[in-house]
């Protein structure tokens, strides 16, 4: 039982305006002990008998039970743990009250890391299967469903013999590819009609296969996708500029009736805004030409010269250095005006010695450097081309810069005669017709129908991708799970989704940079900025926004990545808040990437979560405020119509994207004057056609209150229900925040839950966990002066937490409290003063078990 307190005094590592704090050991052990206190209690293992999971209306059930779903990713091998692990790894989870797993990126690598054999990649590993089997049985006998990814990193075109799509793991491209997609339907066939030796039936009938997805962060209105539909190479842009024609065609029959629509809105091209379009004046010492700049970061380096290439006076841009970060080099000139709604033209020439791309992009020459309606790439070679790029301004702004982005190559190339002029739309170009099958996907400057027919053919081409396959899926495989699509990429995204069994998103705060080369584990940054203080970037309220009304909505990756100080406030904001607007589902990303590293004892990179007590010690009281309810949601909603009464509801989603791309929160903020501060008291959902509605609804328990604000740079979040608390911020701002339920001296920046274990209301339980806990780092962790990297000095054994010293007060009673060590064990008595908890590093905790 208890033992005689030894305290571990560790260096001091932070200096804040409060104090320091002070850090102690916490490794979490990877196998469960039996007799910890605060082990979720036993689920009721899954047979092949149990009730399946359904969506019901907005919620998941199983048979009258609603169900919340709150799990962690697995990814890569950790999905394929070793017979004697796989035990170790379910009993883990399921004591922290996990009762789902995701498996994400099992399609991606070759065995051992993968699914696939290790010669040619062409069939799957007949152990990797075994693996999996026994590892689902285990998840099952524990009561833990999973959620098994069909698509995710697996590019089929490389084993049918295809050219090389444009985006890795052929995104996009396998949306609309006859054989991508067919080769998408055999594997999930292979995987969905195995027999499971240990489950006795297939895993499409398997209850424990409780959700399938078809495809991971892929859509036609992803990150970058004009760029890469733009640019696809000639086997698939065939193909589907093949699928626009014929959608033109049904749509209007021939070409006359095609050129009317398209040819309102066409507008001359209006006055240059730019000065020096021919870069011919140039200041005496000056290379860069007059009125332009030339932005060089990170160590990359170019210069600019006037030369002759190819009968054509230009500018020649030589770069010196370059890495992989393309805006890391630019060439812009800012100072004009463009005004919101209204159509310019960017015409430019450019050429390079040898094949190259440059992107092209308009948008505010001051901070936030928010992109105002364009953004393109284009490829260079050694002729002269001259490319022309229409947009529609987003936004009116007085400062307003074009910038040529050229990172990445060291190859030299030139401009000429670059001007930015209002107007220059057009319709339907010389020498397209539909009756030929040559209309372009993409025009130079395009008129408002020609964009909305394209967006509407790209929306629904998308949706009938993913509803056949859902329905390849249910009829073909009779498969019984629940079957999702792929996140929302903003209204066109959600329409493609609006079909499926529920509705997913993925979020990150501060995801890892890589300046250089992409994904280089020595060459990384990550801003330090807490959540908690910038509420209006925060990720939650975009999440919320992109909830669709009458299905269930689930969160399927979120990160506070590490070495982030304020990572502990990850698990519990996310919790409370999804607590709050009463989500369906939460899954961290990720617990591993490892099949066979269990044993750890150190945090390994930025997203695994299994060795970082900043995520993994809060689990256990994110069972309670999410998957149990102890916190519980706000009483308003607000159901958000995006689409006006008597208009076509994809014309509306297609404008709307062209204003707000995938920001479905400025969405929800341009329809219904709904804000963040407003989603803190109101559960939000949109409707795709119009109806819309507010109003508030009974609920059996207290229902959620949270705040959130910032005061001087620094913020204070703190959420709670009848059976849950959550304080989130800086220590100097929490007491007051709080109300005087938390006070703290250090460290500077704490998080601390409150949470009963009983079930029961705070103010009644006899069972109460108190979690807290400041930063979390390796011993020996290296980070640069601006604490914005590690690179590849992690440090090693043991992982440490920042201890807190301060007070929490507690509902009347004769409490007894104990601090727990990792394993969940007691370790040392805590003298309890007039109902108030005293924390402090000399128990080497972030665990308190208060009983009474």
């Amino acid at each position: 039982m208890c033992r005689e307190r030894v305290s571990i005094l560790l260096s001091l590592l932070l200096c804040g305006s409060v104090g320091a704090g002070q850090f102690v050991p916490f490794v979490i052990p990877s196998q469960p002990n039996a007799h910890s206190l605060i082990s979720a209690a036993a689920a009721e293992p899954i047979t092949t008998d149990s009730e399946r999971l359904v969506a019901n209306g907005e919620q998941f059930r199983r048979g009258k039970e609603r169900v919340r779903l709150w799990g962690v990713n697995l990814s890569f091998g950790a999905n394929l743990p070793r017979r004697e692990d796989a035990p170790h790894v379910a009993a883990r989870l399921a004591a922290a009250g996990v009762n789902t797993v995701r498996c994400h990126h099992l399609d991606t690598s070759r065995w051992p890391r993968g699914l696939w054999n290790s010669r040619d990649g062409k069939t799957i590993e007949p152990e990797a299967l075994e693996r999996l089997d026994y590892f689902i049985d285990q998840l099952a006998r524990h009561g833990i469903c999973v959620n098994i990814n069909l698509h995710v990193g697996r590019a089929h075109s490389e084993y049918l013999g295809l050219p090389k799509a444009n985006r890795q793991y052929d995104k996009i491209s396998n949306i609309f590819t006859p054989a991508l997609v067919n080769a998408q339907k055999e594997f999930a066939g292979k995987l969905l009609t195995r027999v499971n030796p240990y489950r006795k039936v297939r895993y499409a009938d398997d209850p424990a296969v409780a959700i399938v997805e078809i495809t991971n962060e892929n859509s036609f209105f992803m990150w970058d996708s004009e760029n890469t539909l733009r640019t696809l190479p000639p086997y698939y842009a065939d193909i589907l500029r093949g699928k626009f024609n014929a959608w033109l065609q049904k749509r209007y029959g021939s070409d006359e009736k095609l050129r009317k629509p398209w040819s309102q809105g066409i507008k001359p091209l209006g006055p240059n805004l730019l000065k020096n379009s021919d870069f011919r004046l140039t200041d005496t010492g000056r290379n860069v030409p007059r009125q332009w700049r030339l932005e060089q970061h990170s160590g990359c380096k170019a210069s600019a010269s006037r030369q002759r290439y190819r009968s054509t006076d230009a500018l020649r841009i030589e770069i010196a250095t370059a890495n992989d970060t393309e805006w890391h080099l630019q060439f812009n000139q800012g100072g004009f005006a463009v005004k919101e709604g209204q159509y310019y033209t960017v015409v430019f020439e450019a050429a390079s010695d040898k094949p190259r791309s440059i992107s092209c992009g308009v948008g505010q020459a001051h901070s936030p450097w928010a992109n105002l309606g364009l953004s393109r790439r284009v490829e260079l070679n050694d002729q002269w081309q001259q490319f022309q790029c229409g947009f529609v301004a987003r936004a009116g702004d007085e400062d307003t810069r074009l910038s040529f982005s050229f990172g990445g190559s060291e190859t030299p190339f030139y401009l000429a005669n670059v001007e930015l002029r209002p107007g220059g739309r057009t319709g339907l170009n010389e020498g397209e017709s539909i009756r030929t099958g040559s209309v372009a996907l993409f025009g130079n400057n395009e008129s408002p129908e020609r964009i909305s027919d394209r967006m509407r053919f790209l929306a629904e081409t998308e949706k009938a991708y993913f509803d056949d396959m859902r329905k390849f899926i249910i009829d073909e495989l009779g498969c019984k799970a629940l079957v999702t699509g792929t996140i929302v990429f903003g209204p066109l995204g959600l329409y493609a989704q609006s079909d499926m069994d529920f509705i997913d998103s993925h979020a990150y705060w501060q995801h890892p940079r890589f300046p250089g080369r992409p994904w280089d584990s020595g060459n990384w940054l990550i801003d330090q900025k807490p959540m908690t203080d910038y509420p209006q970037q925060a990720t939650l309220f975009r999440l919320a926004a992109e909830r669709l009304k009458g299905k269930p909505f689930t969160v399927s990756e979120y990160n506070h990545p590490a070495p982030l100080d304020s990572q502990a406030e990850c698990v519990p904001m996310l919790a409370s808040f999804a607590a709050a607007q009463d989500w369906d589902g939460l899954w961290l990303y990720t617990y591993s990437h490892s099949s066979d590293n269990w044993d750890r004892e150190h945090m390994y990179s930025y997203f695994d979560i299994d060795t970082n007590p900043a995520k993994w010690g809060f689990m256990r009281a994110g069972t309670v405020i999410f998957r149990d309810g102890g916190i519980g949601h706000v009483r308003q909603f607000a159901h958000v119509g995006l689409a006006p009464p008597r208009q076509d509801t994809l014309a509306s989603l297609a404008e709307l994207h062209r204003k707000h791309d995938r920001n479905m929160a400025a969405i929800v903020a341009d329809k219904a004057a709904i804000d963040w501060q407003d989603m803190l008291t109101t559960r939000v959902a949109v409707i795709l056609s119009t109806r819309a509605g507010v109003g508030e609804v009974e609920q059996a328990q207290l229902p959620a209150k949270a705040a959130w604000s910032v005061a001087g740079d620094k913020g204070a979040y703190v959420a709670s229900g009848a059976r849950a608390s959550v304080y989130v911020g800086h220590a100097d701002r929490l007491q007051n925040a709080s109300e005087g339920q938390i006070d703290v001296s250090s460290p500077e920046f704490v998080v601390v839950t409150v949470s009963a274990l009983d079930n029961k209301p705070l103010r009644s339980s006899q069972k109460v966990l108190v979690t807290a806990c400041g930063r979390c780092e390796n011993t020996g962790m290296k980070f640069s002066a601006d604490r914005r990297t590690v690179g590849r000095d992690w440090g090693g054994p043991p992982v440490q937490i920042e201890a807190v010293t301060g007070t929490v007060a507690l509902p009347q009673g004769q409490w007894k409290c104990e601090a727990l060590g990792p394993d969940g064990i007691p370790r040392f008595r805590v003298a309890m003063s007039k109902g108030v908890l005293k924390l402090s590093p000399e128990y080497e905790t972030m665990w308190y078990l208060l009983t009474r």
